[in-house]
């Protein structure tokens, strides 16, 4: 029963772990082309969801593989330099929650665009939040900024020191990943649909047809928020309770089957974790119709790009060509 267990952990860490990695480089980079598309990038909304996936490039590409080689192939880098320990903790936990936090302010910004008072609608600009990802990343680097302090590898382990600290640690990294965002996403997820059903009620009738666009982009944009909400809530929740859990048991004493349990979950809600940040194009794709006709688009003027009109025509003409002299060499004949 221990050898299975720790044999599944093992398969985790080395297959499940790098399928994700696969999952989040082709992922990333299709999200990175469909934001910074012309008729994409100058919303606000958009601008907020590419910080995220900017935020998920430096989660996948520089933490996800030393977790592969540590958990997977007992090869820890961490353990050889200190100042890598140190930056490779700091970057995951900044950078998970920022992905988080950034798809809370995308919330934000359609609660305030659907507004009927102006004041809140003057917040929706691209500007506004250009500005806004400026500030929440410099908090961000400020509130984790103990990472850099209290992480060390002086026993052969890169990890945080043992004692209150770790607790702290822990604490935060719950509320602030695990419960505080997808509680703000909700919130003003259905702020946003109440807002623009309230705007069907009192909008006037000379209005209507942009009432009509508003509330089917805001209707779509709150579909798939509402997905993103789930997602996040279902796979970050179980690694920040992991780790607080292993944390406040760390003095009891266990039986090697209890620590091959407590092995085997840890890394299946590690992997849960990751997958909330290689996996965010296939939820866009699958909930989001914006995002799925910017992302026909853009598959469609590649092949324009490669195959443009004039090499078509000159294909049919040259098939249409062979097909006369084929069809005048058994006339002849």
């Amino acid at each position: 029963m221990i050898n299975t267990l720790n044999f599944l952990s093992e398969c985790i860490a080395s297959y499940i772990l790098i399928i994700l990695f696969g999952f989040g480089f082709i992922g990333l980079t299709l999200n990175t082309l469909v934001f910074t598309r012309p008729t994409l990038r100058q919303n606000s909304c958009t601008c907020y969801f590419l910080a995220s996936t900017i935020a998920n490039y430096l989660v996948v590409y520089f933490t996800l593989p030393s977790r592969i080689l540590s958990d997977g192939f007992n090869v820890d880098p961490g353990t050889y330099s200190l100042v890598y320990c140190k930056f490779r903790f700091y970057i995951y936990f900044t950078f998970k929650s920022l992905s988080s936090w950034f798809i809370v302010l995308a919330t934000i910004d359609r609660f305030m665009s659907s507004s009927h008072n102006f004041k809140y609608r003057r917040f929706s600009r691209l500007s506004v939040a250009r500005s806004t990802i400026v500030i929440t990343t410099i908090i961000c680097l400020l509130f984790y900024s103990h990472v850099l302090i209290f992480y060390d590898n002086t026993n052969g382990i890169c990890d945080a020191v043992k004692g209150v600290y770790t607790i702290f640690n822990d604490v935060c990294y719950l509320v602030g990943y695990s419960i505080v965002p997808p509680i703000l996403m909700s919130l003003f997820g259905f702020l946003t649909i109440y807002n623009v059903h309230r705007l069907r009620r009192i909008a006037p009738k000379k209005t209507a047809s942009r009432i009509v666009i508003i509330t089917n982009k805001s209707q779509q944009l709150a579909f798939m928020l509402l997905f993103q909400v789930i997602f996040t809530t279902l796979t970050t929740v179980p690694h920040a309770t992991q780790k607080l859990y292993n944390t406040l048991t760390c003095n009891d004493v266990k039986s090697d089957l209890t620590l091959a349990q407590d092995n085997l979950y840890s890394e299946m809600a590690r992997a849960i974790s990751f997958a909330n940040h290689t996996c965010s194009f296939f939820i866009l794709t699958l909930t989001g119709k914006i995002f799925r006709k910017e992302l026909i688009k853009m598959f469609q003027d590649i092949r324009r790009y490669f195959m443009p009109r004039n090499t078509k025509i000159r294909c049919i003409s040259l098939r249409s060509s062979r097909s006369e002299k084929i069809a005048k060499h058994r006339y002849v004949s």
